[in-house]
Parts: C-alpha cells; sequence; structure tokens
C-alpha cells in the first residue's frame, strides 16, 4: 500500500491496489470516468471504445473508423473522443456507446487532438479542445453543440494559442495543465503561461486532480504518479511520489479518477492494461 502521511495543514488521499482490467488491449491512449462510475477507453492500435464498470468488468466496445486518442466526459455525461489521424472529434452517450455527432475539419492543416472536462457547472464551457493547425496548437472552449461549429469554421471564438506542441490537457474550473512534446516539464495556464518542473518526473503523460485540488502527472519514463499541490498565484509544488514502480507502475500514459473519487485508474504498460487503486 502506498501510504503518504499528511503534514498539517494538508489532506492527502493513500492508496491501496484493487485489481487490473483482464482485457486484451492493443494499446490505451485515453481513459475517463462517467458519472455513473463507468470506465472509458481509448484503444488506439484496435480503433475502438471500451466501456467497463469500475472493477473492470466488460460491457461494450464501439468501433470506429479510426484511432481514438483522447477522451472526457463532462459532469453532463456526454463524451468528447478525437481521432486526429482523419481530422475528427465524436460526441457520444458513453453509457449506451453510441456516437451523437460527427465533426471533421475541412482544413487539412487542422487536427483535434486532445480533450478535457471541467470538473463542474461554475464554468461556461463544459469541455476544452485542443487543435493543431498549421503547427501550433489552439485551445477551444466546447459548451453544448459548439463542437461542429469550432471543427468546420476556419475562425473559432473563444480560442487562444500556445507556443508548445501539447500531448494531454487537464482543466479545472480556474487553470489548464498540460503535458508538452518532447519536454519533462507541464504547462500551468492560469491568466498567462508557465512551465512547472516537476523534480526528477521524466515524460510526463497524462494529468488528473482530485477533490482536495491536488494535481497527480504520470511519468511515463520514471515509473510513478507525482502529487503536486495547487496553490494561488504561484505554480504548484511537489508534495510527493505516491506510486511508483514498486506499486507496479511501469510506463504509466494514462490517469483518471472516477467521479466520487474513490478509486485512482492508471494506465500502465505503455497503454497495454490498467490498475485499480482504492482511494483511502
Amino acid at each position: 500500500m502506498a501510504q503518504m502521511l499528511a503534514v498539517p495543514g494538508h489532506v492527502r488521499h493513500g492508496f491501496s491496489i484493487n485489481c487490473s482490467f483482464n482485457y486484451d488491449f492493443g494499446r490505451i491512449t485515453g481513459i475517463a470516468a462517467s458519472t455513473n462510475g463507468n470506465i472509458l477507453v481509448c484503444d488506439y492500435d484496435k480503433k475502438n471504445l471500451i466501456l467497463f464498470n469500475p472493477v473492470g468488468n466488460y460491457f461494450k466496445k464501439l468501433n470506429l473508423d479510426s484511432e481514438p486518442y483522447d477522451v472526457a466526459i463532462t459532469h453532463q455525461n456526454i463524451g468528447y473522443v478525437t481521432q486526429p489521424n482523419i481530422r475528427s472529434a465524436l460526441k457520444i452517450d458513453p453509457e449506451r456507446m453510441v456516437v451523437l455527432l460527427k465533426a471533421t475539419c475541412n482544413d487539412l492543416n487542422t487536427s483535434p487532438l486532445c480533450v478535457s472536462a471541467f470538473p463542474n457547472t461554475n464554468v461556461i464551457y463544459t469541455c476544452n479542445l485542443s487543435l493543431h493547425i498549421n503547427g501550433v496548437t489552439t485551445m477551444h472552449g466546447i459548451y453544448d453543440n459548439s463542437l461542429n461549429c469550432i471543427l468546420l469554421i476556419k475562425k473559432r471564438l473563444s480560442s487562444y494559442a500556445k507556443g508548445f506542441d501539447v500531448v494531454k490537457i487537464h482543466a479545472t474550473d480556474d487553470c489548464l495543465y498540460s503535458c508538452i512534446a518532447g519536454q519533462n516539464n507541464i504547462l500551468v495556464d492560469t491568466s498567462f503561461e508557465e512551465t512547472c518542473s516537476i523534480g526528477t518526473i521524466d515524460t510526463p503523460t497524462d494529468i488528473c486532480s482530485d477533490d482536495y485540488g491536488h494535481i497527480y502527472v504520470s511519468g511515463q519514463g520514471s515509473n510513478n504518479i507525482y502529487r503536486l499541490q495547487k496553490k494561488f498565484g504561484v505554480l504548484p509544488t511537489v508534495l510527493d511520489i505516491p506510486l511508483h514502480s514498486q506499486h507496479g507502475i511501469k510506463q504509466p500514459v494514462a490517469i483518471c479518477f472516477i467521479k466520487v473519487h474513490t478509486k485512482l485508474y492508471i494506465v500502465n504498460e505503455w497503454g497495454k492494461s490498467v490498475l485499480v487503486f482504492d482511494v483511502c
């Protein structure tokens, strides 16, 4: 069990291994939890989405026409999936596993890559979507039925450019965190952008947060999960490394909590398996 004692004034989750998903995955690149606590994964190599219950029992599979890269599920239980190889994004019902809308970029130099849901209803948008446009990463807020408009029109509202190649994003109510291609830092974006150095982490691949506002970052090359503390007006600081190779962490590529924060899911072994940790 990876139990870390809290210092005065801090509350930190501990973790104990529960189980792993027993399924023949190709390569998982994205994972998200529905509001009902079910787990949806993107199997990039096998071109499908797979739904499991919270302890990894298989529910249903949705075959797609191209590789899904990233997935997010909003507080309204609507899913968004990116398919960068065909410049498309999907709006889905994650419980029924049906596609509600498919939007495709009409610009050959534009492709959706990452998506992240906002945690609650206190913001205008339900999701953040990143687009790569002529080699530049831009961020766009999604609300209601705006997905089709964002991908089809060249002049997009509520967008801003980033000076980095972003490979994964995580949205909170007041900040956007990004993993950057080719760097061991993460990008922290509040009213302005700053890069945040995280100890000895190697190849950060995904970011999530818990109900205490702590930020978790998976290190694919360092085989661990870092926990950061948010501080108003300054960059997050490293609290600890609650999970690492001694707990079975090996090449983690994606992470998420279920909505009630009782379980942490880690896509392990470069997308070949999923570990389930109980939060305690």
